[in-house]
């Protein structure tokens, strides 16, 4: 008995160890800075600022929606990502929906994630803020 109670706290103790985060996952931050319309609404310039582990590297997947009357305005973009382990501005264009809704100034909400890897290690960070969308 004694010896079954001990593998299972051992189990235990190993589990918790493979779900504990790596440390580049607790480095890694997203803040939304700004949004600029594109071309009359087509598309949104949507630009990040990053901190993440040195030698990470992959793309954001960048999402945008907006109230537009009694609907919503939808776009989806992409922005590479190449990690310095110092804040810095990283941007990517939103293309508006085709059959959708321009998009106008005003507040938005921009979500998305991150695939950022290097030799032995991933990160996935998400982010979720409202922006003001400007000319």
């Amino acid at each position: 008995m004694r010896r079954i109670t001990t593998t299972i706290a051992l189990l235990g103790l190993s589990l918790f160890a493979l779900l504990t985060p790596s440390p580049a996952s607790a480095a890694s931050t997203v803040e939304v800075t700004s949004a600029t319309l594109v071309a009359k609404g087509v598309a949104v310039d949507l630009t990040l600022t990053v901190t993440c582990d040195a030698g990470l590297s992959g793309g954001a997947e960048l999402i945008l929606r907006q109230r537009s009357g009694n609907r919503v305005a939808y776009g989806s973009g992409w922005a590479p990502v190449s990690c310095t382990g110092q804040p810095q501005a990283v941007t990517g264009r939103v293309y508006a929906e085709g059959g959708g809704f321009a998009f106008n100034r005003g507040v938005a909400l921009a979500s998305g994630g991150f695939e950022l890897c290097g030799q032995d290690v991933c990160d996935y960070p998400r982010f979720e803020d409202e922006v003001r969308i400007t000319r």
